[in-house]
């Protein structure tokens, strides 16, 4: 049986401890790698899912940064070397929207918006590209959103933030290809998380968006962070640069 075994590998997850972020992080530890579970302010719940996933035979720790801030970045990845020796996978999955027109955004919102879901992972690229370098190898997995290719999301700024973070994801795939580094994205939709729930806090109106999905159901978080196991992992060792859609088919039914 063909199995992902990521064994003596290290990963860091951005947002790594709540919704699909915490799927990401439990599969890929029950996968075999060390995970290095990031958060900003949940603090908690990083620390209970690390638990659990110990609780299960994992290894995992958490690690606080604000992934907008350089400095906090710098020091994240220093701690995650420092502690572990390298860095083989990084899921930059960190992301905030809000439901706004163009002319209700103010400047601010547009700059957090843009500052989480695009300057962060450019921030932990930087940071950890470098060491991918150094080792010959790596992989990284950006989680963008079908908002990019749609204009949904939320709004101009989601949409617009997730747009670049695919264009980032074609540079540096092209970029350090000669490294042995490959960068794929993931752009899941109607996943059913904390963010659904928050947006159509009503079951009724949840089944209602499942039924227009042609596969019938909602996205699970599981689903997402299966398929990221699959993209960091040598089944999926001759893909770069791609952003996959994952919607059930509903983007292009």
């Amino acid at each position: 049986m063909l199995q992902i075994d990521l064994s003596g590998k290290v990963a860091l997850v951005t947002g790594g401890a709540r919704g699909i972020g915490a799927a990401i992080s439990s599969t890929l530890a029950k996968a075999g790698a060390q995970v290095w579970v990031n958060y900003a302010h949940s603090e908690g719940k990083a620390a209970l899912l690390c638990q659990d996933i110990r609780a299960g035979g994992g290894t995992a720790a958490s690690v606080q940064a604000d992934i907008t801030d350089p400095e906090q970045v710098r020091q994240m990845v220093e701690k995650v070397i420092r502690e572990s020796g390298k860095i083989d996978y990084l899921i930059n999955n960190a992301g905030v929207t809000s439901v706004k027109s163009l002319l209700e955004l103010t400047s601010e919102e547009w700059n957090r918006v843009l500052g989480v879901n695009l300057d962060g992972p450019f921030l932990c690229c930087k940071e950890v590209l470098p060491h991918m370098v150094a080792a010959g190898q790596g992989a990284i997995v950006n989680i963008s959103s079908t908002g990019a290719l749609t204009g949904g999301g939320g709004g101009a700024h989601y949409a617009a933030s997730k747009s670049a973070l695919d264009s980032l994801t074609r540079a540096l795939a092209r970029e350090y290809a000669g490294h042995g580094i490959r960068v794929n994205g993931l752009a899941p939709t109607m996943i059913a998380s904390d963010f659904l729930r928050q947006r159509y806090p009503d079951e009724q109106q949840r089944s209602e968006l499942a039924a227009l999905i042609p596969l019938k159901r909602l996205g699970t978080p599981d689903d997402v962070a299966l398929m990221t196991a699959v993209l960091i992992s040598g089944f999926a060792g001759y893909l770069s640069g791609e952003t996959i859609v994952m919607d059930g088919g509903r983007t292009f039914a």
